[in-house]
């Protein structure tokens, strides 16, 4: 152990630099391009949306195929320079050579470069090997708690996964070691111990996350303040087991077994000891370093893009149940407002459901009634006025005096509020005569670039028809009381929209049977929360979405780390 310690005692913060930099380089790199990438072999594929029971029907799709070939090509390229620059950096700080850091980035892309070149199969295919058997916290970590990997879990024998996941680490393993026991049983230790102190480490991460939304949040929405928080916790973790257990092998086999690590020691000699000018001196080297730098300045433009505007990734779901709220925040906030929507967003749901009808002068504004009455005391219908009226009404005093002065909101409003905070669901209380304002309306979508971000829910078929022709990325859902043949199949309906009470298991199975998914509405029972649960709907739509969220969390999340909320939070 202490001759592994040294290995980091000198160039430290040069190695995580490094290797952060790396890290950060791939994700932007990787991200859009499996982005868009993801976008066309889903469309080519007939399929608004990917889960495990349409998964084969993706991945038989020839275009899927060249996209996942693709995507392996790019991350084959990372993992292979991060092995040649682990190797030769543990390698030098093992034999107390003087290290060149410049020269080391260099000769380690010039491996990288000659490994594709010459294409050297057998050894991109070591690292991939190597890679997995250096992470074995990583994979139990990723198996129990990726939400893909939970949902084949739920859906196959638990026994049977773990007994794949531990066959292929093994079988890497001994590929590694050539099958030396003693090198194995050093290795087998290793892991032991470096997934204990992990394990530790991420149970002392939970509780400070606990202890912190204790005191920080209101009891009422706790629960869904640390699923929020639980998420980005898990993903920020997983990429510190990958880091940890990939840097600590490298440097635990240079130290026990540099034979069995390094296939070839001349590779890693003063004869790839290279200065810029040598490098640089090489045309191919120089055009490969020009289309790099092209690429990544290109895919920095698009992450942005991804990030502020999202993507069709958002449409992946396995096991995930989302929540919406409904109407905004009705539960004790005037409904489709602002302040509801706001007050949404702070108890952490997924999606706001709003309703949206149009004015005498064709502006989109939100409301459920056709008649202004019941939330501003006007008995008048909203078709019959111009939005300037109806924006000077006060549409929160009905509620309570304390919301007097809230306006009902624009669409344009309303998108410009909501972006890149949470989902929205614009249940279009419109009828076929009105379909002519559908352009107009994803329009305004398209002008917020919210094609990702939004939901498009009405009873008007012809309605949801044209937003499909007009674009057909935005996905939409027809709200019924049943379900037929024809519906399922209709290509312009992405989700079924029903009233929880109607719906069963046979209606879920036909439902993700025809590749749709099915949201219910307004759920807010606990018993009916469960059900909803138990049948595998996608979405549902409440007046107590931290509720519903807690509801979910107990009935679904890890036992541990149910109970560990508990005693806290309780305590």
């Amino acid at each position: 152990m202490t001759q592994v310690l040294d290995l980091f005692s000198h160039h430290f913060t040069f190695l995580i630099i490094t290797v952060s930099i790396i890290i950060s380089f791939g994700v932007l790199v990787i991200v859009p391009l499996f982005t868009y990438g993801f976008e066309i072999a889903l469309s080519t594929s007939g399929l608004s949306y990917l889960s495990l029971s349409n998964l084969l029907r993706f991945v038989i799709n020839p275009i899927s195929l060249l996209f996942i070939f693709f995507v392996l090509l790019i991350l084959s390229i990372f993992i292979v320079f991060t092995d040649n620059f682990l190797k030769e950096f543990f390698y030098y700080r093992y034999h107390h050579l003087n290290l060149k850091k410049s020269s080391l980035i260099l000769s380690s892309l010039k491996l990288t470069f000659q490994s594709f070149a010459t294409l050297r199969i057998k050894y991109i295919m070591s690292v991939w090997i190597l890679m997995v058997s250096f992470n074995l916290p990583f994979l139990i970590f990723t198996t129990r708690y990726d939400p893909m990997m939970r949902y084949i879990a739920s859906s196959s024998s638990q026994i049977l996964i773990w007994l794949i996941i531990f066959g292929i680490y093994t079988l890497c393993i001994m590929v590694v070691n050539r099958n030396d026991w003693k090198i194995l049983r050093k290795h087998l230790i290793w892991n032991i111990n470096q997934g204990l102190l992990l394990l530790f480490m991420y149970i002392i991460t939970l509780i400070i996350a606990i202890l912190m939304v204790s005191f920080l949040i209101p009891q009422m929405i706790a629960v869904a303040a640390f699923m929020s928080a639980l998420d980005r916790i898990n993903q920020g973790f997983t990429v510190f087991l990958f880091i940890v257990s990939t840097l600590f092998h490298y440097a635990v086999y240079m130290v026990f077994s540099s034979s069995t690590l390094i296939k070839d020691e001349a590779e890693i000699t003063e004869q790839f000891v290279i200065k810029k000018e040598s490098f640089f001196r090489s045309p191919i080297h120089k055009l490969m370093l020009v289309m790099l730098l092209v690429l990544f300045v290109f895919d920095i433009y698009l992450y942005l893009g991804i990030i502020r505007n999202g993507s069709m990734l958002q449409t992946v779901q396995f096991d995930q149940i989302t929540i919406t709220s409904h109407r905004g925040y009705s539960y004790s906030y005037p409904e489709n407002t602002l302040v509801a929507i706001q007050r949404a967003i702070e108890v952490y749901t997924d999606y706001v459901e709003v309703d949206v009808r149009i004015t005498q002068d064709n502006e989109f504004v939100l409301l459920h009634d056709d008649n202004l009455m019941r939330t501003t005391g006007l008995n008048k219908s909203v078709r019959s006025l111009p939005l300037q009226t109806i924006q000077s009404l006060d549409a929160g005093k009905w509620l309570n005096p304390k919301f007097a002065g809230t306006r009902i909101p624009t669409l344009r409003e309303t998108l410009e509020f909501t972006k890149g905070k949470v989902g929205v669901n614009l249940d279009l209380k419109l009828t076929e005569s009105q379909s002519y304002v559908i352009p107009d309306l994803v329009a305004i979508i398209d002008e917020f670039e919210m094609q990702y971000q939004v939901l498009l829910t009405s009873t008007c078929l012809t309605c949801l028809e044209m937003v499909k022709e007009i674009n057909p990325n935005i996905q939409t859902g027809y709200i019924t009381y049943r379900i037929t043949p024809v519906l399922l199949a209709n290509p312009s309906i992405d989700v079924i929209s029903m009233k929880s009470s109607f719906v069963t298991q046979s209606i879920v199975s036909q439902v993700h049977g025809a590749n749709k998914k099915i949201l219910v509405w307004t759920v807010n029972s606990r018993s009916e929360i469960e059900r909803m649960s138990r049948l595998g709907v996608n979405n549902i739509i409440t007046d107590r979405p931290f509720y519903a969220k807690e509801v979910i969390f107990k009935l679904t999340a890890d036992r541990f780390i149910v109970t560990l909320l508990k005693v806290i939070l309780n305590s």
